[in-house]
């Protein structure tokens, strides 16, 4: 009697977590998880960016750019909870700024898992496949123009 519910409650858990995968992957998720990719390119008028980036477990350290210069960083995001945050300290010439860099919930389907940013003077700007989405400066998640 054990052993029949055990195996029940299994096979039950088991095409549980395959619906859920493939729902996943109707609205873009994975099914098997796959890394993401930041990248941070210094759009700055003729200034060298400073900047450092981490989250509650990991330090990437600092990292200089020059104009059009890139730095990128590769990671898993948390697929069972989608509370995985990127945050950095950008500093240049005028400038001393913290950005919540990516943001699960707001970044999760970045385009084919890469998530580009353009700094510039007035915040990090979101470069999407057809369009740019500019954000302000200290502000996690509430994009400017809105």
């Amino acid at each position: 009697m054990v052993d029949s519910i055990s195996k029940e409650m299994i096979i039950f858990s088991l095409l549980l977590i395959l619906a859920l995968q493939l729902k996943g992957s109707e609205i873009g998720g994975p099914i098997i998880p796959t890394k993401v990719t930041v990248e941070i390119t210094n759009r700055l008028n003729m200034k060298i960016l400073g900047l450092r980036c981490q989250e509650k477990h990991r330090d990437m350290g600092v990292h200089i750019l020059n104009v059009g210069e890139t730095y990128s960083f590769r990671f898993y995001p948390n697929y069972l909870f989608p509370v995985t945050l990127y945050f950095c300290h950008f500093k240049y010439s005028g400038g001393d700024h913290h950005f919540d860099i990516y943001v699960q919930r707001r970044d999760d389907y970045c385009f084919h898992n890469r998530c580009s940013w353009e700094i510039v003077e007035n915040g990090p700007c979101k470069i999407k496949p057809r369009s740019r989405e500019c954000f302000n400066w200290n502000v996690a998640s509430v994009p400017a123009n809105k």
